[in-house]
């Protein structure tokens, strides 16, 4: 560096260096060169000062992100490449739909980083299109007024109404144009136009003029639009306007915005108005075809056909495919740009119909964590195994460190028994993560899950080689499994014809698990799961549990089963121990904590004691708190079959239980239990079972209607003529008993027709919440 001009002079200057380190830094940010600028932050030798000045430029001057995401300068897991990678998907986010509060957390971006207030603007859109004002204005009123997203503070307080007298810029005005497409717009280059030509100057006066116009097309497209609302025709409207409005990517995102935000249904029409939206957006140069904006607008596409019922999209794809010939009549009398970008399209492609077509699409795009799990999630939903064995494996091939994808697959193949293919998924996901503890776990129950194979295959010797395995594995030796491994031990020697062994393994269990009650429980299930038979168990277990009446058997079984759990192992109860059990738990409910009494009651229905599980959930319920949810989905599961309408009004209020608490997994668990019902759609209750379940809501009122009912129900239905009260629609709740003992008329046929028209007109006022619209939704008037 010595022999450089510069290097003279950082020696001879070198108290000013860090000012010449300044203005090198900027000349590169100045002449764009992102690669110049940022390659000196790649050497571990690079001085403070040169860091601070490019980190400055970088905050104040680079405003293209996406640049900088893929700046070859710095290495793939550079900070400021994933922060800005993350910007970007963040912006195609919150500029195309609604998004959730974790999606704005952007961990990846630095508070203190020169990317921060990038990460505030993002915050600000999102603010501004939930239509929370306040917060997006205290978003803008801490970004830093000299970094680079600052310049579009203008722009969003005149969308906010909060500023309109300041003098924008043509790229600002042009912004508020798009996004709010109102009379705001429209005056402003009324008024700017009237003050150009006070002036007298062309230079001033032309400008404007071509302004004012673009913003009477614009008002031109909203009036359509709302005419289209209202199926008014379109010839007419046409001649209304004094011509046709441009069909080119703004009217179409109006238009598309529009349908979503009335009341009518979202499906097949909405995802193909948002499909010529992506045509005219590509064609104008809005994104590239193959950008991270279209990977976003294909998710919200899929999103909008996940609001349908599987059913109805099934039936709403073929009317549409069937009907739909196209937007023809929408491009007469349009300039030859935009028709050439219908004509570009003869060739028919639906392939917005299909939410595993939009879900590959996005993800071949932009594949990143989020967007795999929701195709899986949808996936697995199919009846089709191969379909989400097929997410997975693009999963896997796309982003080949993750081990989500690698555990899904081991899942899936340990299910179909394919246990070999899941032991080499399984040895795939420890090198990439062997800590994880879902790699972990998953270790674990897949090893089990083959000694038991070979148990049953009667071959000792792998028994044994899966056995120390499995006592090597670190995660084996805690809580209970210890226990576990000692009866397959137990079976082991009962294959064998050991006796002695094997009432030593016993009595090591009795001792591990406090319990020779819990000891029998844990090797009735190993040896189930060894193929052993009720003989093999008369011979080598005691015929009777001796307990001290101080003892707690139902303790000793929730503890057995929940180590079942566990272990990945399903555990039943022995019909004997039923009397036993249902006694504790009428009594005293046995001391046991909401999560034993849930383990317990599913333990319980697998053998068919719906008592049992039915007296779990009473002890439940009577605990209160968060758990309530879960043990009405318990209750709505012991409850006979005859008492379908009580078990809806569980499930229900189960689901919005969940809602309210955030707790998917019991939403989960309640849809799987509404489409698990047997009888597939054979009368009037099975068809309620298939409509749209999230149509059914209850209020707090309805849902502590609910929970009362159920908290003062603790014995076990048994006579089907008893009186129960019951409501088949939400917007009227339980009948009183004066109701019940006055309405003696029978329930007809007729009665049916009409409850499931009255049904079906209440979905139809359904709702839908209303947010501020996207870009390109303003109100005009």
């Amino acid at each position: 560096m010595e022999n450089r001009p510069e290097g003279r002079s950082y020696q001879r200057y070198s108290c000013a260096a860090a000012r010449l380190a300044d203005v090198a830094v900027l000349v590169r940010a100045a002449d764009g060169n992102l690669e110049a600028l940022l390659r000196p932050l790649n050497d571990p030798a690079a001085p403070q000062e040169i860091r601070r000045a490019i980190e400055n430029a970088v905050r104040c001057q680079v405003c293209d992100l996406s640049a900088l995401a893929h700046c070859a300068a710095l290495t793939a897991d550079h900070p400021l490449r994933t922060a800005a990678a993350a910007l970007v998907k963040a912006f195609a986010a919150v500029t195309v739909g609604p998004v959730k509060e974790a999606a704005l957390v952007l961990p990846e971006v630095s508070h203190r980083g020169p990317l921060a207030a990038w990460k505030i603007l993002v915050r600000a859109i999102a603010y501004f299109y939930r239509q929370d004002d306040a917060a997006c204005e205290r978003c803008l009123k801490i970004i830093d007024p000299d970094s680079a997203p600052a310049r579009l503070i203008p722009a969003l307080r005149t969308m906010l109404r909060s500023r309109t007298d300041e003098r924008l810029t043509f790229a600002a005005d042009s912004l508020v144009a798009q996004v709010c497409g109102n009379k705001l717009s429209l005056r402003r280059a009324l008024e700017a136009l009237e003050s150009a030509f006070e002036t007298r100057v062309q230079g001033k006066i032309l400008p404007e003029i071509q302004r004012a116009m673009t913003a009477c097309d614009l008002a031109r497209q909203h009036i359509h639009v709302r005419a289209l609302q209202l199926d008014l025709p379109i010839r007419k409207v046409r001649a209304a306007l004094g011509g046709a409005s441009t069909k080119n990517a703004y009217f179409w995102r109006l238009y598309a915005r529009s349908v979503e935000s009335s009341r009518g249904p979202i499906g097949p029409v909405t995802c193909a108005l948002w499909e010529q939206f992506r045509r005219h957006a590509v064609a104008e140069g809005w994104f590239e075809e193959n950008g991270p904006e279209a990977a976003a607008l294909y998710l919200h596409m899929a999103e909008l056909l996940l609001e349908v019922s599987v059913d109805s999209l099934e039936t709403l794809q073929s009317d549409f495919a069937e009907q739909f010939s196209g937007f023809q009549t929408f491009y007469e009398d349009q300039p030859p740009a935009i028709r050439a970008v219908e004509a570009k399209y003869k060739k028919r492609d639906l392939y917005f119909l299909s939410p595993s077509h939009l879900f590959e699409r996005a993800c071949s795009i932009d594949p990143h964590r989020e967007a795999f799990e929701q195709w899986l999630n949808w996936a697995r939903q199919e009846s089709d195994w191969r379909v989400a064995d097929y997410v997975a494996d693009c999963w896997h091939r796309a982003i080949p460190n993750h081990s989500e994808p690698l555990l899904y697959l081991m899942e899936s193949a340990e299910k179909r028994g394919a246990l070999n293919k899941a032991t080499a998924f399984l040895e795939e996901a420890q090198k990439l993560d062997a800590v994880n503890p879902e790699v972990r776990r998953a270790a674990l129950r897949l090893l089990i899950a083959q000694t038991g194979r070979h148990l049953r295959q009667r071959k000792p010797h792998l028994v044994e080689q899966d056995l120390a395995a499995l006592e090597a594995l670190p995660q084996a030796q805690v809580t209970d499994r210890p226990a576990f491994l000692l009866a397959l031990r137990w079976t082991c020697e009962v294959i064998r014809s050991d006796a002695e062994m094997g009432s030593s393994f016993l009595s090591q269990i009795g001792h591990l698990l406090g319990s020779p009650a819990a000891a029998i429980l844990a090797c009735q299930n190993a040896g189930a799961l060894a193929g052993l038979t009720q003989e093999d168990f008369d011979r080598h277990l005691p015929q009777k549990v001796s307990l001290d009446p101080a003892d707690s058997l139902v303790s000793a079984t929730a503890r057995v089963c929940i180590l079942g759990d566990d272990v990945g192992a399903t555990f039943t109860i022995p019909t004997a121990w039923h009397g036993r059990l249902l006694q504790e738990l009428t009594n005293a409910h046995g001391g046991l904590e909401g999560r034993q009494l849930e383990t317990l009651g599913r333990a319980a229905l697998r053998s068919n004691q719906k008592e049992l599980a039915y007296a779990a959930s009473v002890a439940g319920l009577e605990m209160g708190g968060d758990a309530e949810a879960r043990f009405l989905l318990l209750r709505a599961r012991a409850l006979p079959e005859w008492e379908f309408e009580r078990r809806d009004d569980c499930i229900t209020a189960a689901v919005e239980l969940g809602r309210r608490r955030r707790d998917t997994s019991v939403i989960n668990e309640a849809v799987e239990l509404r489409r698990g019902r047997p009888g597939a759609k054979t009368n009037f209750f099975d068809w309620l079972d298939s409509e749209d379940w999230h149509d059914f809501s209850m209020t707090t009122e309805q849902i502590h209607a609910v929970l009362q009912r159920e908290k003062h129900s603790p014995t076990f239905p048994t006579d089907r003529s008893a009186p129960f009260r019951v409501s088949f629609s939400r917007e009227t709740m339980f009948l009183d008993d004066e109701d019940l003992e006055n309405d003696d008329e029978p329930f007809t046929l007729d009665d049916v027709a009409r409850l499931a028209a009255e049904m079906s007109q209440a979905r139809g006022r359904r709702q839908k919440k209303v947010r501020r619209d996207l870009p390109g939704q303003g109100d005009l008037f």
